[in-house]
């Protein structure tokens, strides 16, 4: 495990350090979605249609991953920075356990209440059916999913930014390998023979990849190389006053993730309006606005662990410094990928379907929201700030103001008002990521982050003496 003291150097080269890695994990991921879905689409319009529309709805339990995750960046981070193997070893073991629990638990419960969910979108029987092939594996899985996010989280918190950058890539193309295998009958370009699955084949070998992921980050994080020799009992001892913690700092961000979700599912209702190939579109121009926000993405990571650090080595001046690099580092990276992505849209569109109807409309959503990404990495590149310093209110009220205030009164506009086209349904993005910068920026002003983060530190002063 190759830990970096991030709060020593200079800034930039710390923060890429941290994020080039972070992104290139999540990019090789991210692409693995759209091979994925590029796969899917050889299949029909209406099965790109069908995962759409349970990863729309899946992706809300992962609001309970955001509790957990967001809380323990902040309190791995600190522990490293402040160099106590006592605060490290309780962060780790709380922070696995909890998350391991509360994904055994979304796991039962998305399972069971799956279809109906599905049945408030739409009342097409061959699309209900595909989602739930494709989605009940996924749902099983989803504690292995939550237990691979965890590992990789502690390994970045560390200072530890290769690992979690290898393990996703190499498990990426293993996931991209395996896709046309169970997929298809006959495996496309080298024709061999493939076990023919359909889209359950596609949640079989994601599902494979995941538990692939999950055995060698955590061979990593704790097998014999490892300085924190954890054992399975230690797991078992849990401390309510560190998940409590936990849950304090993660809960407004997880908040955020689940009012995003609603506003999310409240958007596809706007969108089926449209048609399922507006459906199939939509699917398509959110995994590549996925792919392009990787940059921001990897800042995010890296930097909040970076300002975590700093604040637990008693550096806030240093970790204001940190996010303001890295909100000028997100804006230009996401200006150039937005410039590119406007460019040669058609042609991007063209890799993941060959129905004209669904390039077109993809082509119009995307030029018409793809500028909200340097407008948005602005504003999260000073996120990190709240991140690592664990003052997450932000993330809600920005959430709140911006989605709800903003995006979802114009979408009504849009569609039920103004009867507009597809395009300016999409661009509704552009004016929801100014509401969500200028939330970010009165935060940053107001500097709450920082007297928290000093009043942290004062209590454990206190504490130690």
């Amino acid at each position: 495990m190759n830990k970096r003291d991030l709060t020593k150097g200079k800034i930039t080269r710390g923060l890429l350090y941290m994020s080039v890695p972070a992104m290139l994990g999540m990019m090789s991921h991210t692409i693995y979605d759209l091979v994925d879905m590029m796969w899917i689409g050889r299949l029909s319009a209406s099965a790109v249609a069908a995962v759409t529309l349970f990863s729309s709805i899946y992706f809300m339990s992962y609001v309970l991953n955001q509790i957990i995750g967001s809380g323990s960046v902040a309190i791995l981070s600190q522990a490293f920075g402040a160099k106590s193997e006592e605060k490290i070893r309780a962060a780790i073991t709380n922070t696995f356990t909890f998350k391991l629990i509360t994904g055994i638990i979304a796991a039962i419960l998305l399972y069971i209440f799956i279809e109906p969910l599905l049945g408030i979108f739409t009342q097409d029987a061959s699309l209900i059916k595909d989602a739930l092939a494709y989605g009940r594996i996924r749902i099983l899985f989803l504690p292995i999913t939550f237990s691979t996010f965890t590992v990789t989280t502690i390994l970045r918190c560390s200072g530890d930014s290769k690992s979690p950058m290898i393990i996703n890539i190499l498990t990426s193309i293993l996931n991209i390998v395996l896709d046309p295998i169970f997929i298809f009958g006959q495996v496309p370009i080298i024709g061999t023979r493939g076990l023919g699955l359909g889209v359950a084949g596609a949640a079989i070998a994601t599902v494979i990849s995941a538990t692939v992921s999950l055995i060698v980050s955590s061979y990593i994080m704790f097998g014999p190389k490892s300085q924190y020799k954890l054992s399975i009992r230690d797991l078992t001892k849990i401390d309510l006053q560190v998940v409590k913690k936990i849950t304090t700092i993660g809960l407004p961000e997880a908040t955020s993730g689940l009012i995003r979700n609603l506003a999310n599912l409240i958007m596809i209702g706007f969108v089926t309006s449209f048609g399922t190939l507006a459906v199939a579109a939509w699917g398509i121009s959110g995994r590549l606005i996925n792919l392009g926000f990787m940059p921001i993405s990897g800042l995010m990571q890296g930097g909040s662990a970076m300002v975590g650090q700093n604040i637990g080595a008693n550096q806030i001046d240093r970790a204001e410094e940190v996010g303001k690099v890295a909100g000028k580092l997100g804006f230009s990276a996401m200006l150039t990928v937005a410039l590119a992505g406007f460019a040669f849209m058609p042609q991007i569109m063209q890799i993941f379907t060959s129905d004209q109807d669904v390039i077109r409309l993809g082509t119009q959503a995307m030029r018409a929201a793809i500028f909200c990404m340097p407008v948005l990495a602005s504003g999260y590149g000073m996120a990190t700030l709240f991140g690592g310093s664990g003052y997450t209110m932000p993330f809600l009220y920005s959430s709140i103001i911006a989605q709800w205030g903003v995006q979802i009164p114009l979408m009504f506009l849009v569609t039920n008002v103004l009867g507009l086209g597809f395009a300016w349904l999409a661009g509704t993005y552009i004016l929801y990521s100014l509401g969500e910068v200028i939330v970010i920026l009165y935060f940053y002003k107001k500097g709450k982050w920082k007297k928290k983060a000093i009043e942290e530190l004062e209590m454990a002063a206190a504490v130690a003496d």
